[in-house]
């Protein structure tokens, strides 16, 4: 198996455990022909230009400020873009990509309706084994949405709807451009015989009195105002196109559980009003079916 010479790969990093991102490297290595790493201004910036130099299929990029995960992954985008490519696969710094994966995504890059084309995801802690996507014996399924880390997205359709949402900085990027994407006309596909292994980083699992399990993010106060922020932005510019009851239910849902359960609570609250007013406040716009904001 070599790498196919019309996909790269695209890694956004800021303070990543450089471990991990040896072994992402070492596994996309073999499967692509050339893999862009886009830096945040991490603290650990010469570790990461050490490590992508040992690798030689790696082209480095810098930024002096942190510009979120969506403007990197624009830059990503950009330069896969003008280096000739159709098909960048985006991973996050910690996940992991099976030998095969890329082999199994790129056999459905012919059809000119996918957008993206994406793996099954298993979220790990360490060898544990915490969620998965399942979708039963079947081989494919078309989703509304996947995340970034694993995705194969067509260079063309990223174009055609103007890229990742800069605004949104970091959480809801995916569930914002996997939107756009299928309003505008994609389909996104998962492939099950593909596998990306995702590290579960904060999301841990509580075990209830009564046996049940719950799952129970846990973020500082900074990235749950994001996550407010966004979420009640994505709800308001998409409301026509999604499960719309559904996802404000399930939103709710995670700041109760993480009221209930946090130490902070009092900041964790403040913070989700903060957010919350935000995303309400910014002005939304639509012009020919598609959706552009403006503060």
């Amino acid at each position: 198996m070599g790498y196919y010479s019309n996909i790269c790969a695209g890694i956004v990093t800021y303070n990543p455990e450089i471990g991990l991102l040896e072994k992402n490297l070492s596994a996309l290595k073999p499967q692509v022909q050339k893999i862009y790493v886009v830096d945040n201004n991490s603290d650990n910036i010469d570790e990461i230009n050490s490590c992508a130099e040992r690798h030689s299929v790696c082209q480095f990029i810098h930024n002096h400020e942190n510009y979120g995960i969506a403007k990197a992954l624009n830059q990503l985008c950009e330069m896969a873009m003008l280096d000739g490519f159709d098909w960048i696969l985006t991973m996050d710094q910690d996940s992991e990509c099976a030998p095969d994966m890329v082999e199994h995504l790129a056999a459905y890059t012919g059809d000119p309706a996918y957008g993206i084309i994406a793996p099954r995801v298993e979220f790990r802690d360490g060898d544990l084994l915490i969620l998965a996507t399942n979708d039963g014996d079947k081989d494919t399924v078309i989703v509304p949405a996947c995340i970034t880390s694993g995705s194969l997205t067509r260079l063309e359709a990223w174009k055609n709807v103007g890229g990742f949402d800069e605004w949104f900085f970091i959480d809801r990027v995916d569930n914002e451009f996997c939107t756009h994407l299928t309003v505008s006309g994609y389909k996104i596909i998962r492939v099950n015989k593909a596998i990306l292994s995702q590290r579960a980083g904060d999301m841990k699992f509580i075990r209830m009195p009564w046996g049940r399990k719950i799952l129970l993010p846990y973020y500082n106060c900074k990235r749950n105002y994001y996550i407010c922020r966004n979420s009640v932005y994505f709800f308001r510019k998409y409301r026509h196109d999604i499960d719309f009851g559904h996802q404000v239910m399930v939103f709710l849902y995670s700041q109760f559980i993480k009221l209930l359960f946090e130490s902070g609570r009092w900041s964790t609250l403040c913070s989700t009003f903060k957010g919350i007013i935000d995303g309400q406040r910014k002005t939304i716009e639509y012009t020919n079916n598609l959706y552009q904001s403006t503060l």
